[in-house]
């Protein structure tokens, strides 16, 4: 596949800085097979509207290992500024700090910004379908065993740890819906991540199954 553009878009910028691809690439001897963008306000309504579920899953999990089977709320100023930082800053960073060093793994070179009302991460390098299911579930998978290995272990920080996880997890639904729709990608599709979504295509020639 011809890379020729990729240093293009990020010339003049640390590569961690490069920003994300905006307009799909046209490589040459491959041809499109899917093209996709995100719903963003449905996401982030359903995000929203997820939280409940997760905390509900989270405790339900966390009291089969061990941990807390329930929260009891004893909200002061303090409780409310620490759980907008968690929410606001660090789950955020963390989260795409995840992506990243997966992506790094995969032999992809990422880079991060904020967008109105999201962070992300993003990658001008095409990868193969395994590799962006990997990319994109790792910070809902290795956060969440993370958070109820904390939950279990540490109990006296139940609340907060339950912030981090209910935050992350409802701030993966983007993530979840690019997943379910690559599955649906035959295999050999290179794809690439666009700022809106992503785009795939297949080798000229290669057959795409029904």
């Amino acid at each position: 596949m011809d890379e020729r553009d990729v240093p293009r878009l990020g010339q003049g910028r640390p590569k961690w800085l490069q920003g994300p691809r905006r307009v799909p690439p046209d490589p040459p001897g491959y041809r499109r097979v899917a093209y996709d963008r995100i719903p963003m306000n449905r996401v982030t309504l359903l995000g929203l509207i997820s939280a409940p579920i997760w905390l509900g899953l989270f405790l339900f999990v966390s009291g089969a290992l061990g941990g807390p089977r329930e929260i009891s709320f004893h909200i002061s100023f303090v409780d409310v500024l620490i759980a907008l930082v968690l929410l606001l800053v660090v789950v955020p960073v963390v989260h795409e700090a995840v992506h990243g060093i997966v992506a790094q793994l995969t032999g992809a070179h990422p880079s991060y910004g904020v967008g109105p009302g999201y962070a992300y991460t993003t990658f001008l390098e095409p990868v193969g379908k395994g590799e962006y299911l990997l990319i994109g579930l790792a910070p809902l998978v290795v956060l969440s065993v993370i958070g109820l290995a904390v939950l279990v272990l540490v109990p006296s920080i139940t609340g907060l740890t339950l912030v981090f996880l209910v935050g992350n997890a409802a701030g993966a639904v983007g993530d979840i819906w690019m997943a379910w729709r690559t599955r649906l990608l035959p295999a050999g599709v290179r794809i690439y991540d666009l700022a809106d979504g992503f785009v795939a295509y297949l080798p000229e020639g290669k057959d795409q199954p029904a």
